[in-house]
């Protein structure tokens, strides 16, 4: 598989979809998963927010480009995208792109094949620092996003 390119992502919902402050979606944002979803990516949200929580926010045309939401309330974001990653006939963890802004769970998810990529998003963290240190790329805007993604 060639850089960049990913049969699916996962995106965090909280600071990389929506604002962490007002729960707005994070401009461009929208546009990029429909695009994403338009060339046959395989979307999902992974979130501390339960699945009817992040729909909402969401709203319906959006949520129709996520195959699924996972809360990741009561278990680590990466056993979430692995299990998204079985339930697609993904065996190769690597194939699967895991788009976060806070450090920790970057931290926690750059020990597996999962692909990490740091996302400014809203702003709340110092990802680009979480990101240097840890050794995975960071997109500091939507468009650097899209080209980390392979669009």
């Amino acid at each position: 598989m060639e850089k960049g390119r990913f049969l699916a992502v996962c995106f965090d919902f909280s600071g990389v979809i929506v604002d962490h402050r007002d729960k707005r979606p994070v401009p461009g944002i929208g546009e990029l998963i429909r695009e994403l979803h338009a060339c046959g990516r395989l979307l999902a949200v992974v979130s501390r927010y339960g699945e009817e929580t992040v729909a909402e926010h969401l709203g319906e045309e959006l949520c129709r480009c996520f195959r699924k939401i996972y809360s990741a309330r009561d278990r680590s974001k990466l056993e979430c995208v692995a299990e998204f990653a079985g339930e697609c006939g993904i065996g190769d963890l690597s194939a699967v792109a895991f788009v976060d802004d806070k450090p920790q769970n970057l931290q926690a998810v750059a020990g597996s094949p999962v692909r990490v990529i740091g996302f400014r998003g809203s702003g709340k963290y110092d990802t680009a620092g979480a990101c240097r240190e840890i050794g995975v790329p960071f997109a500091g805007t939507v468009s650097e996003l899209r080209g980390l993604l392979g669009l």
